[in-house]
C-alpha cells in the first residue's frame, strides 16, 4: 500500500514566532556574504542597464568619425570653408528641426518608432558620405629628380603603362621629397586652399594648375569645379540625413528619464557612458587610422605618408551605430513590457512616466513636470513665456557667454585637429587628446557643483573664458603637436563647467514647469547656434588667414568678452 499522504505542519503563531527568531540568530551568527561579482550583477537594473549600453555605443560611434570628418574632408580637397559648412550645418538643422520633432511625436504619439528610424537615418546617411568623392583629374609624384603631374592609375591603364608593383618602390623617396617641399613653401602661417610652387613641378607652368586643387597631405589633384560638385551632394546628404537623425539622441534621453522616473538627478551618470564610449572609440580608432595607410582602389601609384584611408573610421561608425540601434530596441521593448504591466493592473500613471518627453526638444535634464498654468499651452507659447522671464541684463548676458563660448567649441571641434594635422600631428595623437578631454569633462561635471556653491555661477563663467584665452593663445603657439595634450584638460573647465553654470543659473530664473523648455532654448543656444557659427565661420577665418590666425582671433575675443562681462558686473552691483 501507499504510505499515507504526510499531513502539512501548522505553526501557531508564537511557534511561528520563535521559529523566525531562531532562523534570524543563525544568519547573525552565519551571515551569508556575496563576493563582488555576485553582487555587481544581482544589482544591476536592466532597463537602465542598456541605456548604458545605448549611450556608450551612439557616443563611441559618433567619437569614431566625426571628430576626424574636417580632416578627412580636407584630404578630398575641400578648402576650410566647405568643411566648415559641412560641419557646422548640422547643430543648426538639429536646433531648427527640434520644434518638429517634437510636435510630431506629441502628436502621433510614435516615440519608440521614431527613434529606430532616427537610428537608421544616422546608419544610411552618413555610410552615404563615404561614397561620395570628386573624381582623381591627375597625380602629383617624384621621378627620382623632380616632381611632375602624372596620368592617375586608370588613365594609365587604358595605355598598358607602368605596372602597379612598380609604383612601391619610390613611396618613400617621393614622401620625403615632397614633404619637405611643403613645409617650405607654408610658412608659419598656413592658409587655404594650399597652391605648391609652381616651379618646382617640372612638366607644367602656371596656366596648366589653374582649376587644380592640391593637398599637402594628399598626393591626389582634384578639378575645383567636381570638388565643389561634390561639396553639393555632401551638403545634401548632411541637410536631410541631420534632419530625420536628429531626434535620436532626444528621444533616448526620454526613455531614460522614463526610467529614472523621479531620480533624475542620476541622469548624468546614464550619460557619462557616452564620454566614456567616445574618448576609447577616439583613441583606438586613431591607432588603426594610423595604421591604415594601404589603398586598393587609390587613383595614384604613390601615397603620401599622411594619407589615410578613412574607411575603417566608417566601418566602425556602422558597426557601433547597428549596437546602439540593438541597445534602442531592447530598450523600447522593456519601456513596453512595463507599460503593459502597468496598464493590466489598472494603476494610474501619468503619461510622462511611461515614454515621458517624445515631444521634449530639450535633450538634456529635465527639471521638473507640466503643470500649473503652463501645462496647457502650446510649444511655442513655452518658448515665450521663458523668453520673457530671461530679459534681464543678468540672464542675457549669461546667454551671450553660452553662446560665445559654444562657437570655441564648433572651433575646436572642425579645427584643432585640422591644425595639428599640419604641424605633424598624427591620429594617434588626436585619439590621445580625445581621452583627456572626456576625461576632464568627466571630472568636471562632478567637481562644478561644488565650485558653483563655493565661487558662483558667474566666476565659474570668468573662469571659463580665461581658460579659452589660455587654450586658443597656446594652441596657436604649438610648434610640435604632442605638446598640446598638457593643455587638453582645459576642456573640463571650458566646455562641461561652463554648461553646467549655465544651466544652474538659468534655472533660478524660471519656474518647475518652464525648465525643461528654457533648457532647450539653452541647449539650441550653446550647442546648436553657437557651434554651428564656429564651425562656419572659423571655417571661412580659416580660409582667408589661416588656422593660427584664427586660434589668436578668438583668444583676443575670449579677452574682450571678460573684461566687458566683469566690468559690467561689477558696474551694475
Amino acid at each position: 500500500q501507499p504510505p499515507a499522504p504526510l499531513r502539512p505542519y501548522h505553526l501557531d503563531n508564537q511557534s511561528q514566532h520563535q521559529h523566525q527568531q531562531q532562523q534570524q540568530q543563525q544568519k547573525q551568527r552565519h551571515p551569508f556574504s556575496r563576493d563582488f561579482i555576485d553582487s555587481m550583477f544581482t544589482v544591476v537594473d536592466k532597463d537602465l542597464l542598456f541605456c548604458k549600453l545605448f549611450y556608450f555605443f551612439f557616443f563611441g560611434a559618433f567619437g569614431s568619425l566625426f571628430p576626424l570628418l574636417a580632416i578627412y574632408f580636407k584630404q578630398l580637397g575641400m578648402s576650410a570653408a566647405q568643411s566648415g559648412v559641412l560641419i557646422g550645418f548640422r547643430p543648426f538643422i538639429e536646433f531648427l528641426s527640434a520644434p518638429f520633432w517634437g510636435g510630431l511625436a506629441d502628436k502621433w504619439r510614435r516615440g519608440k518608432e521614431m527613434l529606430l528610424f532616427a537610428l537608421l537615418c544616422w546608419i544610411v546617411f552618413t555610410l552615404a558620405i563615404a561614397f561620395v568623392k570628386p573624381p582623381a583629374h591627375k597625380c602629383l609624384a617624384f621621378n627620382g629628380t623632380h616632381n611632375i603631374l602624372e596620368e592617375t592609375l586608370s588613365n594609365r591603364r587604358r595605355h598598358s603603362l607602368v605596372p602597379r608593383r612598380f609604383s612601391r618602390k619610390v613611396l618613400s623617396v617621393q614622401n620625403a621629397h615632397l614633404e619637405s617641399n611643403i613645409h617650405k613653401e607654408q610658412g608659419r602661417f598656413r592658409r587655404r586652399p594650399y597652391k605648391p610652387d609652381v616651379s618646382k613641378i617640372a612638366n607644367v607652368n602656371s596656366s596648366d594648375i589653374r582649376g587644380l586643387v592640391f593637398n599637402m597631405h594628399s598626393t591626389v589633384v582634384y578639378k575645383q569645379n567636381e570638388v565643389n560638385h561634390a561639396f553639393f551632394i555632401l551638403l545634401l546628404l548632411v541637410v536631410i540625413g541631420e534632419f530625420f537623425s536628429a531626434p535620436a539622441i532626444t528621444f533616448a534621453d526620454s526613455v531614460t528619464l522614463s526610467f529614472l522616473g523621479d531620480d533624475t538627478q542620476n541622469y548624468g551618470r546614464q550619460r557619462m557612458f557616452g564620454s566614456l564610449g567616445w574618448g576609447l572609440a577616439m583613441f583606438f580608432v586613431g591607432m588603426a587610422l594610423d595604421q591604415s595607410t594601404t589603398f586598393p582602389d587609390g587613383p595614384c601609384r604613390q601615397a603620401h605618408a599622411r594619407e589615410k584611408n578613412y574607411t575603417v573610421c566608417f566601418a566602425v561608425f556602422s558597426v557601433l551605430m547597428s549596437c546602439a540601434f540593438l541597445a534602442a530596441l531592447q530598450v523600447i521593448t522593456l519601456g513596453t513590457t512595463e507599460k503593459n504591466d502597468i496598464q493590466n493592473n489598472n494603476h494610474r500613471c501619468p503619461p510622462q512616466k511611461i515614454w515621458r518627453g517624445f515631444g521634449a526638444v530639450s535633450g538634456a535634464i529635465p527639471f521638473g513636470s507640466a503643470e500649473a498654468s503652463y501645462s496647457d499651452q502650446p510649444f511655442f507659447g513655452k518658448w515665450l513665456a521663458v523668453m520673457k522671464l530671461l530679459m534681464t541684463y543678468q540672464y542675457i548676458s549669461v546667454l551671450f557667454i553660452s553662446w560665445f563660448m559654444g562657437f570655441g567649441i564648433g572651433v575646436i571641434f572642425t579645427f584643432l585637429f585640422w591644425h595639428l594635422q599640419d604641424l605633424g600631428g598624427s591620429p594617434t595623437l588626436f585619439g590621445v587628446a580625445s581621452v583627456i578631454n572626456h576625461v576632464s569633462e568627466l571630472l568636471a561635471y562632478f567637481l562644478t557643483g561644488s565650485l558653483i556653491v563655493r565661487y558662483g555661477h558667474v566666476k565659474v563663467l570668468y573662469a571659463g573664458l580665461l581658460g579659452n584665452v589660455c587654450r586658443f593663445m597656446y594652441i596657436s603657439l604649438l610648434q610640435n603637436p604632442w605638446w598640446v595634450l598638457p593643455f587638453e584638460f582645459v576642456q573640463g573647465l571650458t566646455h562641461a563647467a561652463v554648461w553646467a553654470a549655465c544651466c544652474a543659473y538659468i534655472t533660478h530664473a524660471i519656474p518647475v514647469e518652464l525648465r525643461s523648455s528654457a533648457q532647450g532654448i539653452l541647449q539650441g543656444l550653446h550647442h546648436g547656434l553657437g557651434r554651428g557659427c564656429g564651425a562656419v565661420f572659423g571655417g571661412v577665418m580659416v580660409n582667408q588667414y589661416g588656422d593660427v590666425v584664427t586660434f589668436r582671433i578668438y583668444g583676443v575675443t575670449c579677452i574682450i568678452v571678460l573684461a566687458l562681462y566683469m566690468g559690467l558686473n561689477i558696474f551694475l552691483e
